[in-house]
């Protein structure tokens, strides 16, 4: 090894030694600035036992006339009462006069536990001599008188703290006495002791009522009392006067009161003519064909209700695109279930594919007839839906009528999962726009991603498919593809409508 090694090592050892040093000297003077915590503090363990512990926690303070001198260690419950375990940490001693109070800081403020009296055991920080009181002169202290020198006072406060410091240090070291009790109990003081202050409180209670009393006679004026009590006396002559036989209240009471009487006069007649079923309300209570007819009349009207309450209105609206066409169609219906398993389909709709009108013409020559067919389309014509449906399984719709003008058969399937089946169906229908059109076929697919959700968007549905499977104006042309949205929901409004006719 080098002799640059060797005195590198030997430098690194030497730091690390004053490091160590450093981190010491600093954890043993923080420990002894904080006045060492209660983890460093020696404990002098003792119990009380209590009827209520409400509001104490472990680690509450440990009061003595105001200042801390330990917490509290332990709370146990011991059958009907508290067993509370104090750590007493302050240099003070527990006598047998000793006793323990429940406190509270401030009315609704944390629960502490105060012993009194006790006797403090450490060294004090200065002499008596040195704090005089408002007044007084201050005493020399013995260190200045025998020394004949006066020395600072914060010197004197740095050599009284390293004084108490070991001393507290030494008093922590020394071992338990053999065979020593390591705690004992103190008893819980009497409510009587803190009489004094009960007492005290009482005299500043009836020394503010006593101020009280005094603003208040100060603030009454004895003119403005008078005064007030004349005109009080002018008030109530005032109303003795309109409260008498001859006042005018009292007049106007007697004219309310023949009123009144005259009234229930022409009531006790109108029961009377009532009773002998005079008039028409007399004949109405008195006859019972009338009574009859209102029971036939509610009976009818809860019969109808009923059959309006069992049927099922659906109320669908959309429009679709058809590209052939160049146009879209708009379309209300309404499907009428009078049974869960049939229906009415009724609605209007406007086709861009117009309303076709057809005229037929004879003509004869000879003994030639000749037939000619024109057609005729007009654009803004409205068509009408007309169908009768039967619903098999919940599964199979067919339905039979008039489908936006033309003849039409339906089949459908719903592809939805039980008991949300129109949440896809798939719709085919063959219809025929009359003579000399054909037969044509349309298929359509209607998606509803919300169907039986409770939720506004539950009754939107999108659609697509192909109008036919001609093309549009010939060969050549193009097939006729729609797609769309529109909204179906329940109406219950119509059923009151209905009710109502």
């Amino acid at each position: 090894m080098s002799a640059a090694d060797s005195s590198s090592i030997a430098t690194r050892f030497k730091v690390g030694i004053f490091t160590l040093l450093g981190l010491l000297l600093i954890g043993g003077m923080t420990v002894f600035v904080n006045d060492k915590p209660h983890w460093w503090r020696p404990c002098q363990l003792v119990h009380i036992s209590v009827d209520d512990g409400t509001g104490l926690k472990a680690k509450s303070p440990i009061r003595s006339l105001g200042i801390e001198i330990g917490f509290l260690k332990t709370v146990d419950l011991s059958e009907t009462r508290v067993d509370l375990g104090i750590c007493i940490t302050a240099p003070v001693e527990v006598l047998p006069t000793t006793r323990a109070y429940l406190r509270g800081e401030g009315f609704l403020g944390d629960k502490f536990v105060e012993l009194k009296p006790v006797k403090y055991t450490g060294v004090r920080a200065l002499p008596e001599s040195t704090l005089p009181l408002p007044g007084e002169t201050p005493k020399p202290s013995p260190s200045a008188t025998s020394s004949g020198t006066a020395m600072s006072a914060p010197v004197l406060r740095a050599i009284q703290w390293f004084d108490a410091v070991l001393v507290s240090s030494a008093e922590a070291a020394k071992p338990a006495a053999p065979g020593a009790p390591p705690s004992r109990e103190i008893p819980v003081g009497e409510g009587s002791q803190d009489m004094q202050k009960v007492v005290n409180r009482v005299d500043d209670l009836v020394k503010e009522m006593t101020n009280l009393t005094t603003n208040l006679k100060d603030a009454i004026n004895p003119e403005e009392m008078r005064s007030t009590m004349k005109q009080l006396n002018r008030t109530l002559e005032n109303a003795s006067r309109t409260l008498s036989p001859e006042g005018g209240l009292n007049q106007t009471a007697q004219r309310t009161l023949a009123k009144l009487e005259d009234a229930v006069e022409q009531m006790r007649d109108q029961l009377t003519r009532m009773n002998k079923g005079e008039g028409s309300v007399g004949m109405l209570l008195n006859d019972p064909s009338y009574a009859d007819e209102i029971r036939d009349m509610i009976r009818n009207a809860n019969r109808l209700l009923s059959k309006v309450g069992g049927i099922r209105f659906v109320v669908d609206l959309g429009g679709e695109e058809i590209n052939a066409y160049n146009g879209g169609r708009g379309y209300f219906r309404l499907q009428i279930y009078p049974k869960p398993d049939r229906y009415y389909l009724v609605g209007i709709t406007l086709d861009p594919r117009g309303k076709i009108s057809q005229t037929t013409t004879q003509t004869t020559q000879g003994n030639q007839t000749t037939t000619t067919y024109t057609s005729q389309t007009d654009q803004t014509g409205l068509q009408l839906t007309a169908m009768l449906g039967k619903i098999l399984y919940s599964r199979i719709d067919l339905s039979l009528g008039a489908f936006n003008g033309d003849g039409t058969g339906s089949v459908a399937l719903r592809l939805g999962p039980k008991m949300r089946e129109q949440m896809f169906e798939v719709r085919n229908d063959l219809y025929t726009r009359g003579s000399g059109f054909g037969i044509d076929d349309r298929v359509t697919a209607t998606l509803r991603p919300f169907f039986g959700s409770p939720n506004p968007w539950s009754a939107i549905y999108v659609r697509a498919g192909i109008e036919g499977f001609r093309p549009v104006g010939g060969t050549g042309g193009p097939l006729p593809y729609t797609y769309g949205a529109g909204i179906s929901f329940d109406d219950d409004d119509i059923k009151i409508l209905f009710a109502l006719r």
